[in-house]
């Protein structure tokens, strides 16, 4: 079984997102959310339970944030979500992101925190827990990937009426109706994958995309001998 192991729960930063947005902001509008404020989170291997949080620029219809760049897989600092706040049921939907980077040539291919050869990708995510307690089936992943090594860019979609396209932390289809499993840490999930997928999407608290390898979707992302590698996202969508 392909296990999808998170970095870490985001525990450090829930009280800085609480802060930052008000309990009267109005609710996103779900086809044009790129104009509203998302975060870059990256894990610092050192310290593996601290994040170093940004915010992406947004300008001319771009959302931006720039790769660190790779010094070792244990230290210096790693890409691992771009995400924004997001509260509205996601039963039937559909979310599709259009997103471009810098080409990785020959001196700049992208890493993550495996080997070299363990390849760099994007996918979509969305989560229904940003701090406390929490389980496998809070946390999914779009099956689907663009290679940041082979593109420069890509259109990123998946429908979760298709339940296929998603996979759990534990690398557990949506489709899954197994109960009382075990997941990565030992711990006993009483709710299947199916109903957890269910339960998240009607619960949803943050939406966007993750940067990993192959078989760890959110073990993050450096350029290679460069400071210039940059993410852009030119459109950010969840319809009907």
């Amino acid at each position: 079984m392909k296990r999808l192991r998170l970095i870490a729960p985001l525990l450090v930063i829930a009280a800085i997102l609480v802060a930052t947005v008000p309990a009267f902001a109005a609710k996103p509008n779900p086809t044009n959310l790129l104009a509203t404020s998302w975060r870059v989170y990256n894990i610092m291997p050192a310290t593996s339970s601290l994040w170093d949080i940004n915010k992406a620029q947004y300008n001319d219809g771009v959302l931006s944030f720039p790769f660190q760049r790779f010094d070792t897989t244990t230290s210096g600092s790693f890409a691992v979500y771009l995400l924004n706040n997001y509260n509205v049921d996601l039963t039937a939907k559909t979310i599709t992101a259009n997103v471009n980077w810098t080409p990785a040539t020959t001196p700049t291919p992208y890493v993550t925190r495996g080997a070299a050869t363990d390849g760099a990708y994007v996918r979509l995510e969305f989560q229904d827990v940003t701090a406390g307690h929490y389980d496998s089936n809070d946390y999914w992943w779009s099956t689907g990937s663009c290679d940041l090594n082979a593109l420069s860019s890509c259109t990123l979609t998946a429908a979760l009426t298709d339940r296929s396209l998603w996979t759990n932390q534990n690398g557990m289809s949506a489709t899954d109706t197994t109960t009382n499993w075990t997941d990565w840490t030992g711990a006993t999930v009483a709710l299947s994958p199916y109903d957890g997928f269910t339960k998240a999407m009607k619960n949803v608290k943050q939406v966007g995309l993750s940067f990993g390898r192959a078989g760890s979707y959110a073990s993050g992302v450096a350029a290679v001998g460069t400071d210039q590698a940059v993410f852009n996202m030119t459109s950010f969508a969840i319809v009907p």
